[in-house]
């Protein structure tokens, strides 16, 4: 069975973090960790959604261990560097990647995209919202057919 570690970025939309990983979870993936990376400005999101995954993860009878990293405001080479450290030691214990990049800034996107590309990835997702006047709902408040969602690496129907 294949182990997967869900790597998300937080930027300004908490919302469209905790919606993209309750709609994975509703088509089927199975996550076995998650790792937050978020700049320093938007530290304060944190918990709250930490709380959110966790209480997501327990609807699905799951609970994946959660990790989080703040990098400096703009920090793409703080960036570059931790995500390498941290997808070099996720391939060595056998895991699949998993990113979302729907609420990550530019700077966290590119590190982690560049770096990501010499590892094992299963999807590299970003969930769309066709219809501003539902931007800070949950998941199920919204027309599923107002949040398409795209594997940037392929897959039927563009579902991860």
């Amino acid at each position: 069975m294949v182990k997967l570690a869900y790597i998300t970025l937080l930027g300004r939309s908490p919302w469209a973090l905790v919606n993209t990983y309750y709609k994975l979870l509703a088509m089927g993936k199975r996550v076995d960790r998650i790792y937050i990376f978020t700049e320093e400005r938007y530290r304060g999101n944190l918990p709250r959604v930490v709380e959110a995954l966790r209480a997501i993860s327990e609807a699905y009878n799951i609970d994946p261990p959660m990790e989080t990293e703040i990098v400096p405001d703009y920090g793409f080479f703080v960036a570059d560097r931790k995500f390498k450290e941290l997808f070099s030691r996720l391939e060595r214990e056998g895991y699949t990647l998993g990113l979302d990049i729907t609420s990550g800034r530019k700077a966290l996107v590119a590190a982690a995209i560049v770096q990501i590309r010499h590892f094992p990835v299963a999807f590299i997702v970003y969930m769309g919202l066709l219809d501003m006047d539902f931007p800070d709902r949950p998941y199920m408040m919204i027309p599923t057919h107002m949040q398409p969602i795209k594997n940037f690496l392929g897959g039927e129907g563009g579902k991860a």
